[in-house]
C-alpha cells in the first residue's frame, strides 16, 4: 500500500491519543502508511467494528510485562474466530509523559491526572516531585480534560502521542518508575495471511483437549516437542463446554467422535479450559502441519493467525516478492533507526553490531582507521568527519575515551550538531553532562547513558542487563523514546538516574571494583591447588579489571569528582584494619581513634628532620640549620615602637573579625600604590598569617572531588591543605631548565571540568622562581579559555626579588574577577612571630572565607595588627632595598659554592631566600659507615647526623631530586654549612 493511497483505518480501544492508538500509528508509521484511527468504547466493539469492515485494521493489547495478560481480548479472539485473523505483534514501550497546557512552567505544576494504573506507576516521580495525584478515567481522557478545563496547575500522565493529539506540551518524559513496562499489541485484519518463505514465523492456536485426564495437556504440547517446535507463550482460558465445537476447525471431530454425555455418569464439568499458544513456525511448514493434525486428534484446534515474529503482516501473499518488499507484501517492524557512531573502538564495534543487527542503519567515523572492522558488521564507515556529518541522523552517540572526550566533542562539526540528539556512553557521567551542555549548540538534545555492561557481560544478549540514563536536555521526547529504544528492545533494565547521582553510586560500585581488582593485581595472586571458591572469584576480579587499559580506570577516578573520597576511605580502612591487626587485643581498651580527614594527611618529612636536629641539640651537638623559612633580623625599628605603643595604650582587645579598617586600608593602598590593583577595605581578610588565609579561602570554596592544579615543586602545605578541604590535589611537574615556573602547556593539560583552583607562588617556595610578566600574560590566557577556573596567588615573597620584578597576578587583565591574593608581613618585614597576613579577592570570596575565620579564631591580634599598619605606613623604602642587597649576596655565595661541588646542579633563583639545587648524582652511593643514600629523605639524614647540617629533602615539596636550602642566615653560618656540605657529599662513594 503506497502512501498515496487512501489511509488505512484502525479501531483502537479508548478516546483520541490513547496508548493503543499511539502503537497503531507507530506500527503503520514504521510502514509509511497514513492512518485514519477510530477509538471505540470496548474491545469487544473494535472487534464487531473489524467484523462488520467498518475498520480495517485493529491494534488490541494482550499482555504487559506489569499489568499481565488482558485476557478478555483472548475470549475475543475465539470468539470472533473465523471473522478476524491476527497479521501480527508489536512490542509497545508503554512510556509516561507529564503533558501540560503550552507555556506553563514545571513549576506551576500541583497536581497530575490520570488512570489510576497510570497514577500507580508513577508513584515515587510524582512523589519526589511533590505532585499531588487525581484519578481519573483514562489516560488521554486525563489529558482532553486538562485542556478542556484549562488547568494551568495541573498535568496529565499520558502518551507523548496524546500531546499531539490535544495540543499540549511534554514537560517530561519516561516518568515511570519501572521502565520495564512493554504492552504485547497484536494487530488483527479480517482475512487470514501468511508471511512469505524466509522470514521467521509465529503461529497462534488455541485448543481445548478431549479428554480431561491427567497428562492431557502434556500430551498436546508433546506434538510440538517431538518436532521441535519452540513456543513462546501458553495461556489458560475458563470457559462453557464445547466452546471450540460450534464453529469449524482444523481436525473438527465428526458427531460419532464427539463425547456424548453418558446418562449414568455424573453431571459434566461447568466449563472447560482452552488453551492459547504461540508457536515459532508457519502453518506452511510440513512440522506445523503436521503437529496441527496430530494435535486435532486429541484436541479441537483453532488456528488464530499466522504473522512474522515482531512483525505485521500487510497486504496480500505472493510467494515471489522478498520479504522485506513493501508492496503488495510489507513486512512491518520497528521503524529503523539512523544511528551514527563517533568511535569505532570496541565498545563502539560492540554497539554498532548490535543495532546493525536489528536492521538499523549504522553508520560511523572515528580518527583510526576502522574501515575493515565496519564492513564486517555491516556499517557503514567514514574517514571524513565532514562526510559523516552530512548523513540525516536520528542520533550521534559518542563511544570516545573519558580521557579525550571534551577534546573530540571541541572538534565536531556545528552541521553534525546542531538540532541533533547527542547520546554519550562514557562510564562518568556528570563530567559527560557538563562537557556536553558546555560545548553542544543550544538546538541540540542531550542524552547521557550509561550501558552498565560490555562486550564479554552482553556477548549472550543484553536482557536484563541495566543501563543508566538521564534526559539532560530533550525538546523532541518523540524521538528520545526511539532512541531509549535501542536499549529497551534489547530488554535492558533501564534506570533513570541522574549524572549526579550516578557518579555518587559509581564511585562506590565501579571504581571500588576497579580499585580493588587493580590492587590485588599488584599483589601477583597466582591460582593454587587449595584455592578456595571466593578467592577464585577475586582472581576473575582481577583479569576482568586489568583487562581494561588503566586509562579507564584512571578516568574513572581523574574525572568522577567522588572518587577522590572513595580512594580516601578506601586507603584510610586499610590503615585502620591494619592497625586493628597489630594492636588488637581483647582486653585492651579501645585507643583514641584519629578522624579520617586528618588521619589520611601524610606526615610532614620536615618533621622528621626537624626532630633528628632536636635530638642531636640535646646531645649538645652544634647543628647549623638552613632549614628556617624566615629572616635572621628583626622586623624594622617602626614596627617594634608600634607593638610597643598598643601594649602601652591597652590595645589589648577583640578587633573587628575581619581586622581594623585602618589596617585593610592601608593594605588596600599599599596593593594600590605598588602593584596596581584597587581594592576596598571590605575585599581584604586580615587573619593569622598567610597560611590561614589560604586554607580558610579553599575550605570555604571547595567541594568534595573539586580539583586543585597545583604546580610542583611546590610549598608543603598545599597538597594538605587541599586534603583537608576534601578535594583532590592536581600536580604537575616543572623543570629546572624552565626555572621551575609553570608552563602553559603544562597547565592547559591539568585543567579539566572539576578543577576550582590553580595555585601560583609566586616568588615561589622552596625554588625562588619568579614568573616574568609575558610568562604570566600566557597563563592568563589559558586560564581565560576555562572561566571556572579560580586563581589562589600566594605572594608572600613579594618583597624579595632579585633581576626579575614582581608582577601582581591580579594585574593581569580579566584575572582580578577570579583571583585570591594571599600575602602578609612574615618574609618581607621579617615579622614572622607576629602571625599576621591577609586574603584581597573580589568580595564573595572575602566573605566566604570570612565565615570561617568567624567560627574559627576570629579577629588577628590586636598588638599585631597595630605593627602591621606601621609597616606599611612608616617603615621607608631603603628598609626593603637594604635587606635585597644582603639577600643577594648571600644567595650569589651559596649558589657560587654549590655549583663547584662535583654532582651538584643548581639554577639561580630570582627570588625569596631559597635554593634548590639537584642532588641525584649522589644517590645510590655510600656513607663510610655503610648506609646507602637512597634518596633526598637519606641524603638530608646523612648530612643532618654526620655533619651537623639541617637542609630540607625535595621530596617534601614534590621533587624528590633536589634538596631545599635556606639562606636566610648569617654569612658566617652559611660558610660553615657549605663547608661541611662539601665535605660531607665528597666523602660519599
Amino acid at each position: 500500500r503506497s502512501a498515496s493511497m487512501a489511509p488505512a483505518s484502525v479501531g483502537f480501544q479508548g478516546v483520541p491519543g490513547a496508548y493503543s492508538e499511539a502503537a497503531a500509528m507507530e506500527v503503520f508509521g514504521a510502514a509509511g502508511m497514513s492512518v485514519t484511527s477510530k477509538g471505540y468504547t470496548s474491545f469487544e466493539d473494535v472487534y464487531v467494528a473489524l467484523s462488520e469492515g467498518k475498520t480495517e485494521f485493529a491494534a488490541l493489547p494482550f499482555e504487559n510485562t506489569l499489568g499481565g495478560s488482558i485476557h478478555v481480548n483472548f475470549d475475543l479472539l475465539l470468539r470472533f474466530h473465523g471473522k478476524v485473523s491476527i497479521l501480527g505483534e508489536h512490542s509497545f514501550r508503554v512510556r509516561h509523559a507529564l503533558l501540560a497546557l503550552k507555556g506553563v512552567k514545571r513549576e506551576a505544576i500541583k497536581k497530575v491526572m490520570s488512570h489510576p494504573q497510570a497514577l500507580a506507576q508513577t508513584e515515587n516521580y510524582c512523589r519526589s516531585h511533590d505532585l499531588t495525584p487525581v484519578a481519573a478515567y483514562d489516560t488521554a481522557g486525563s489529558a482532553k480534560l486538562v485542556v478542556e478545563q484549562q488547568l494551568g496547575d495541573t498535568a496529565a500522565i499520558a502518551s507523548m502521542h496524546a500531546a499531539d493529539v490535544h495540543g499540549l506540551q511534554v514537560l517530561d518524559a519516561g516518568i515511570e518508575d519501572d521502565a520495564n513496562n512493554f504492552t504485547r499489541f497484536l494487530i488483527l485484519g479480517r482475512s487470514p495471511r501468511t508471511p512469505p518463505p524466509g522470514v521467521p514465523t509465529k503461529t497462534s492456536v488455541m485448543f481445548v483437549p478431549h479428554d480431561h485426564c491427567a497428562g492431557a495437556l502434556f500430551k498436546a504440547l508433546s506434538v510440538f516437542a517431538v518436532r521441535d517446535i519452540d513456543l513462546t507463550k501458553i495461556e489458560s482460558r475458563p470457559h462453557r463446554p464445547g466452546v471450540l465445537s460450534t464453529s469449524s476447525g482444523i481436525g473438527e471431530p465428526s458427531p460419532a467422535k464427539r463425547p456424548r454425555p453418558n446418562a449414568d455418569s455424573a453431571p459434566g464439568p461447568n466449563f472447560a479450559y482452552a488453551f492459547y499458544v504461540d508457536l515459532l513456525a508457519g502453518t506452511s511448514e510440513e512440522r506445523t502441519q503436521n503437529a496441527l493434525r496430530h494435535l486435532s486428534e486429541i484436541s479441537e484446534v483453532r488456528v488464530l493467525g499466522c504473522y512474522p515474529v515482531d512483525g505485521v503482516l500487510l497486504g496480500t501473499v505472493n510467494e515471489s516478492v522478498s520479504p522485506l518488499a513493501t508492496a503488495p507484501v510489507s513486512i512491518v517492524r520497528s521503524k529503523p533507526l539512523r544511528v551514527g557512531i563517533v568511535g569505532l573502538g570496541t565498545f563502539g564495534q560492540f554497539l554498532a553490531k548490535q543495532w546493525a543487527s536489528r536492521g538499523h542503519v549504522v553508520c560511523a567515523y572515528s580518527r583510526s582507521d576502522y574501515s575493515a572492522a565496519a564492513r564486517a558488521i555491516g556499517v557503514c564507515y567514514y574517514s571524513s568527519i565532514e562526510a559523516f556529518a552530512e548523513e540525516p541522523l536520528d542520533v550521534v552517540v559518542l563511544s570516545i575515551s573519558i580521557l579525550s572526550f571534551e577534546t573530540v566533542l571541541a572538534k565536531l562539526p556545528a552541521k553534525l550538531l546542531a538540532d541533533a540528539l547527542v547520546l554519550d556512553v562514557l562510564s562518568v557521567k556528570t563530567h559527560a553532562k557538563q562537557v556536553m551542555l558546555q560545548l553542544l549548540p543550544p538546538s541540540a538534545d542531550i542524552l547521557c547513558t550509561h550501558p552498565m555492561f560490555g562486550p564479554e557481560s552482553g556477548k549472550a544478549g543484553w536482557h536484563s542487563l541495566p543501563c543508566v540514563y538521564e534526559q539532560v536536555r530533550v525538546r523532541d521526547h518523540h524521538r528520545a523514546a526511539r532512541v531509549l529504544g535501542l536499549f529497551e528492545e534489547e530488554g535492558c533494565t533501564m534506570v533513570r538516574m541522574s549524572c549526579e547521582m550516578h557518579d555518587q553510586l559509581a564511585a562506590g560500585s565501579q571504581f571500588v571494583t576497579h580499585l580493588t581488582g587493580r590492587l590485588l593485581a599488584k599483589l601477583k595472586l597466582q591460582p593454587s591447588r587449595i584455592a578456595t571458591k571466593g578467592f577464585r572469584a577475586l582472581l576473575d576480579l582481577v583479569d576482568n579489571t586489568c583487562r581494561d587499559s588503566f586509562d579507564l580506570f584512571y578516568a574513572l577516578y581523574s574525572h568522577n569528582s567522588n572518587s577522590s573520597e572513595q580512594l580516601q576511605q578506601f586507603a584510610t580502612a586499610l590503615d585502620e584494619l591494619r592497625a586493628e591487626i597489630l594492636d588488637f587485643s581483647p582486653s585492651a581498651p579501645r585507643p583514641l581513634e584519629v578522624g579520617r580527614l586528618v588521619g589520611s594527611v601524610p606526615a610532614s618529612q620536615t618533621v622528621a628532620i626537624s626532630d633528628i636536629a632536636i635530638e642531636l641539640k640535646r646531645q649538645g651537638v652544634p647543628v647549623l640549620s638552613l632549614a628556617v623559612g624566615e629572616p635572621d633580623f628583626q622586623p624594622p625599628e617602626e614596627v617594634m615602637a608600634a607593638a610597643h605603643s598598643a601594649l602601652d595604650a591597652g590595645l589589648t582587645k577583640y578587633t573587628a573579625m575581619p581586622g581594623t579598617h585602618e589596617l585593610r586600608a592601608a593594605i588596600c593602598n599599599d596593593l594600590k600604590q605598588r602593584k596596581g590593583v584597587s581594592y576596598a577595605p571590605e575585599q581584604v581578610l586580615c587573619c593569622n598569617g598567610g597560611k590561614q588565609g589560604i586554607l580558610q579561602t579553599m575550605l570555604a570554596t571547595c567541594n568534595v572531588g573539586d580539583e586543585v592544579v597545583i604546580p610542583a615543586p611546590y610549598w608543603t602545605s598545599y597538597l594538605a591543605i587541599t586534603q583537608l578541604c576534601r578535594a583532590k590535589p592536581v600536580v604537575i611537574n616543572m623543570r629546572a631548565e624552565d626555572g621551575y615556573c609553570t608552563t602553559p602547556e603544562a597547565l592547559e593539560a591539568a585543567i579539566s571540568p572539576s578543577t576550582k583552583w590553580f595555585i601560583l607562588c609566586n616568588p615561589s617556595n622552596p625554588t625562588g622562581a619568579v614568573h616574568p610578566k609575558a610568562l604570566l600574560e600566557q597563563l592568563a590566557g589559558v586560564l581565560r579559555r576555562h572561566p571556572h577556573v579560580l586563581v589562589l596567588a600566594d605572594e608572600i615573597y613579594e618583597m624579595i626579588t632579585y633581576d626579575e620584578p614582581h608582577v601582581c597576578f591580579a594585574a593581569i587583565d580579566g584575572m582580578y574577577e577570579r583571583t585570591a591574593l594571599i600575602n602578609g608581613f612574615s618574609k618581607g618585614v621579617a615579622m614572622t612571630g607576629f602571625r599576621l597576613g591577609y586574603l584581597a579577592a573580589p568580595l564573595h570570596i572575602t566573605k566566604a572565607a570570612a565565615k570561617v575565620q568567624g567560627n574559627n579564631t576570629s579577629c588577628p591580634c590586636s598588638i599585631s595588627q597595630c605593627a602591621g599598619v606601621a609597616a606599611l605606613t612608616k617603615v621607608s623604602d631603603s628598609y626593603a632595598v637594604e635587606q635585597l642587597v644582603n639577600f643577594r649576596g648571600k644567595r650569589d655565595y651559596v649558589v657560587r659554592r654549590l655549583r663547584a661541588m662535583p654532582g651538584v646542579e643548581c639554577p639561580l633563583p630570582q627570588g625569596a631566600f631559597y635554593v634548590f639545587p639537584t642532588v641525584s648524582a649522589f644517590f645510590g652511593r655510600t656513607a663510610a659507615n655503610g648506609v646507602v643514600i637512597a634518596d633526598s629523605m637519606a641524603l638530608c639524614e646523612y648530612l643532618m647526623r654526620e655533619c651537623h647540617v639541617a637542609l630540607i629533602p625535595g621530596s617534601a615539596f614534590g621533587a624528590p631530586q633536589a634538596l631545599r636550602i635556606s639562606y636566610a642566615t648569617s654569612m658566617e653560618i652559611l660558610a660553615s654549612a657549605m663547608d661541611r656540605v662539601e665535605k660531607g657529599l665528597g666523602d660519599l662513594a
